[in-house]
């Protein structure tokens, strides 16, 4: 299982090779491994701190997905994954993010080069895109890499490597079928390669994957089905109910009061009443938890030796997801009834039957849930050339790569115009049943389409040279110099007359026309093997923005070898990150924020004041604008690495290496529970009515609630959320690795390996001039970040027969709390068993069978509400629960 001497065994485990990867052919090859543009074993990696996991390994302990797999990843914290396209306008993309500093400064590369900016987010690569069925293995530097891979590689860089070469035909058929109805799995992969490159000095290879997973909808998990929650304190509503809530003129004195037509019944489970004259609206119950999704990718490769040393590579990758969120129905607010209709009000008490009555927020019921279809495309075309010139080890590419989504209502949105002529004109009633002819008419109004079009394009030339440079005493000094420039390019489209007409979708019109910019760059890296204990290492690498001027980041490290069991190794690094084409461009849009707020001065404490109205000013979802800013700064970071490994006998290996990072001028969206929060710094993003023009007021939900003039009241017309750059971020922790494996005669090695991140500290500002906020251990602002993280695996292998158990763990965290005090909560730690078998006893046949979540762990309560499902956080858990996964696969 591990590798021949202590030493390379020391080696090979520090950096997590041997611990999750048996030794294969590629294992003894001499590669590029990320993290240094020189050539070295798999099982010597230097001073840097880099995993490699096998896909092999991963895909038997019943990963399905890249997603997935990153999720597993100590290092990893990643906050998005495609549920998170339910109520939000992301595409349906999927992120990783090393350390927490945010998906925009984790370097995701495909064999060593970059794919597109994902089409809604050109900072970050959508993990869709990538190849899953054509992996070999992962490679993780856990430190920063500015120096050699580019600026924007500041938190880390996650290397997706493909199968070089590969003959015969395998086809393989998957299911995973969760215990509880919904969300069932399937995946269906076929790949084949012909021609041996030694012999035939060709091969060329192929492999199609189609993975397709089923809705899950709240309603089908008890601990999703409801944002009601009173032992809690959870009370996640909406004032947008049906019967609708609206507004009206009281007889006896002229004042404007809120009613809802059924008084207090309301018409539960999902129209209840809490307090006050209207009632409220579990929206919650009404979402998906899972979208349902399909994902198409196609893989192709091809490799010709051509005269003398020298490989022809061309690659090519495609893909399509299209991933379908539904949410609650169509919250239609701003809406008058004259008092011709024959469904006006007369009945309630007090009104002034006189005038029209306004404000109605319309949950469009009848219309049934908001379905959004989002499809994301995406393709990569590699030419790369290698070989030797004289002394000179080269390498030298193009690529180009292109990112495109879309996304647009399916079924379930309304144009608010026509729903306002149908009531207007007395045959829509939103107060009660409506007749056929009114059902016809609601269904003539859903609005289908696309809402808008993103795209993102990189396109590039590389090239990079190694050679002996001279002896030392350790071995010899190896140069690498190299050079590459790209061009990356964005655009955006909406289509105004649809997002116009479905305010409730939370868009606005924008277009972003051919925005691009230049990089070019120069980089240098030099091996010097002191002796046979002490290796050094340097990378510099120069970058020159067409927009943001260059910038100059050196990289440092060493390893020492103490004795053969005993070695260290540490770095220094600095990074840069312009800010992105979609930090500075992207569409400024009109969206809600995700958890609901009483208006500081119109409904101080939770009570509507004399000028407030409660539908519209307590408890309410308010309107935020987020989106591009073009007074960004750059992002500057610092990084300190230092480590050991310590082998105590030949079949036993723990590492530890302790990492500090100090980002600068940290560039995200800014949160919107901070405006809140602390009225006095930030009270200045709360936008009124009447700060507004009368046309701009017009846009905005809130403003349209009382008849007359847009800009007459002084209601929250929206916040300011757009990206900023919010000051420094300082964290720092602990990665540990242990490995130990030995034989179990017949029954054939016990290998058992164990990954921990332990984050001491994860402090950051607001705004720059504000003191550091705490976020380790606690959910602050719009995330918490994990103390600590744990994988824990055992793998029993022998001829025909593997058994494997995987424990992945989260640690516990202070909740978000936004509740009284009676309800102040602590998130409990999560923890996920799975175990499986495989059989390879009958030729050219492999079965495995998985129990995911074996002990069926429900994922742990929680009060947040930055996302549409409520009480737990489908950002960090899986609410499938228990599940079997069955695998066929046969090699022709």
């Amino acid at each position: 299982m591990f590798p021949r001497s202590p030493l390379s065994t020391c080696l090979a485990l520090a950096f997590g090779v041997s611990a999750i990867l048996p030794q294969q052919g590629f294992a003894q090859n001499t590669v590029v491994v990320t993290g240094s543009s020189i050539k070295r074993s798999l099982d010597d990696q230097g001073a840097l701190p880099v995993s490699v996991y096998s896909i092999d390994e991963m895909r038997a302990s019943g990963v399905t997905s890249t997603e997935e797999l990153v999720s597993r990843l100590v290092v990893s914290q990643s906050s998005q994954g495609s549920s998170q396209s339910i109520g939000s306008s992301t595409g349906g993309g999927t992120f990783a993010n090393v350390r927490g500093l945010g998906a925009n400064k984790t370097l995701v590369l495909l064999n060593g080069r970059r794919l597109a900016f994902f089409g809604f987010s050109s900072s970050t690569i959508d993990l869709n895109a990538i190849p899953f069925a054509s992996l070999e293995r992962v490679e993780v530097l856990r430190d920063g890499a500015s120096a050699i891979y580019g600026t924007d590689a500041v938190g880390g860089v996650i290397n997706f490597i493909t199968k070089s070469a590969y003959q015969g035909v395998d086809v393989a058929m998957e299911r995973t079928s969760p215990t509880k109805a919904g969300g069932d799995i399937r995946r269906y992969t076929i790949s084949g390669g012909i021609g041996d490159l030694s012999k035939d000095g060709y091969n060329f290879w192929a492999s199609f994957d189609r993975k397709e997973q089923d809705s899950l909808g709240a309603l089908q998990r008890d601990f999703a089905a409801t944002g009601v929650i009173p032992s809690a304190g959870l009370n996640k509503t909406s004032g947008t109910t049906f019967p609708a809530n609206f507004n009206f003129y009281r007889l006896s004195n002229g004042a404007l009061a809120s009613a809802n037509p059924t008084g207090t019944k309301c018409q539960p489970p999902a129209s209840i009443y809490q307090s006050g004259t209207t009632c409220r609206y579990d929206y919650t119950s009404a979402v998906d938890i899972i979208p349902a999704t399909e994902i198409n990718t196609l893989n192709a490769r091809g490799t010709f030796r051509l005269s003398g040393n020298h490989l022809l590579t061309l690659e090519a990758v495609s893909s399509k997801n299209e991933n379908i969120s539904r949410t609650a129905p169509d919250p239609v607010t701003g809406l008058t009834m004259p008092t011709t209709s024959p469904f006006y009000p007369k009945g309630t008490s007090d009104i002034d039957a006189t005038k029209a009555v306004s404000g109605i927020g319309w949950r469009m019921v009848p219309a049934g849930q908001r379905e959004n279809l989002s499809v994301a495309k995406a393709s990569r075309f590699v030419a790369d050339l290698t070989g030797t010139m004289g002394a000179w080890e080269y390498r030298a590419g193009a690529f180009t790569a292109t990112s495109e989504v879309s996304d647009g209502p399916s079924n379930g949105y309304v144009n608010k115009a026509k729903i306002q002529s149908g009531i207007t004109s007395g045959l829509l009633n939103p107060f009660g049943t409506n007749a056929a002819s009114a059902l016809d008419y609601i269904n003539s109004t859903k609005a289908t389409g696309t809402f808008a079009t993103g795209k993102g394009t990189t396109t590039g030339i590389d090239a990079r040279m190694n050679r002996d440079i001279f002896a030392m005493s350790g071995g010899a000094a190896v140069l690498s110099v190299g050079a590459e420039a790209r061009r990356e390019g964005y655009s955006y489209d909406t289509d105004d007359a649809l997002v116009n007409g479905v305010p409730s979708a939370g868009r606005s019109p924008y277009h972003v026309e051919d925005k691009s910019r230049n990089v070019t760059a120069l980089m240098s890296e030099v091996l010097l093997p002191v002796s046979k204990q002490l290796e050094l290492s340097a990378a510099a690498r120069y970058d020159r923005y067409s927009d943001f001027g260059s910038t100059f980041n050196p990289k440092v490290g060493f390893r020492f070898t103490a004795s053969p069991m005993l070695l260290f190794r540490g770095s220094v690094n600095t990074g840069y990150r312009a800010p992105s084409l979609d930090d500075i461009y992207g569409p400024q849009a009109r969206t809600f924020s995700a958890n609901p707020y009483d208006d500081p001065t119109l409904c101080p404490g939770g009570k509507a004041s004399a000028a407030g109205i409660a539908s519209r000013d307590c408890d309410q979802q308010v309107q935020r604008l987020t989106g591009g800013n073009d007074n960004l700064k750059p992002e500057k970071s610092k990084a300190f690495t230092l480590g050991t490994a310590i082998q105590p006998n030949r079949n036993t290996l723990f590492t530890v290496d302790y990492w500090r990072i100090h980002l600068m001028k940290q560039i995200a969206e800014f949160p919107e529970q901070t405006v809140f929060s602390d009225l006095t710094k930030y009270g200045n993003r709360i936008v009124r009515c009447n700060q507004l023009t009368a046309t701009d007021a017009g846009n905005w939900e809130r403003c349209l609630v009382v008849p007359g003039a847009a800009n007459a009241s002084n209601a929250i017309a929206y916040i300011r959320t757009l990206t900023d750059n919010l000051g420094d971020v300082k964290t720092d922790g602990i990665d540990l690795t242990a490995a130990w494996s030995t034989p179990m005669g017949s029954m054939g090695r016990l290998t058992v390996n164990y990954d921990l991140t332990w984050i001491n500290s994860y402090k950051y500002q607001r705004t720059p001039d504000s003191e550091f906020v705490q976020n380790v251990g606690m959910y602050v602002d719009a995330s918490p970040v994990f103390r600590s993280k744990h994988f824990l695996s055992a793998v029993l292998a022998g001829n025909s027969m593997r058994y494997s158990v995987a424990l992945k763990h989260l640690s516990g965290y202070q909740d978000e709390n936004l509740v009284a005090d009676q309800y102040l909560n602590n998130v409990k730690s999560y923890t996920l068993v799975d175990a499986g078998v495989t059989y390879t006893g009958i030729k050219n046949v492999t079965v495995a069978f998985m129990i995911k979540n074996l002990l069926n762990e429900k994922p742990p309560f929680t009060n947040q509400g930055a996302t549409f499902q409520q009480g737990y956080d489908p950002r960090y858990t899986d609410p499938l629960m228990r599940a079997a996964m069955v695998r066929v696969g046969y090699r022709f």
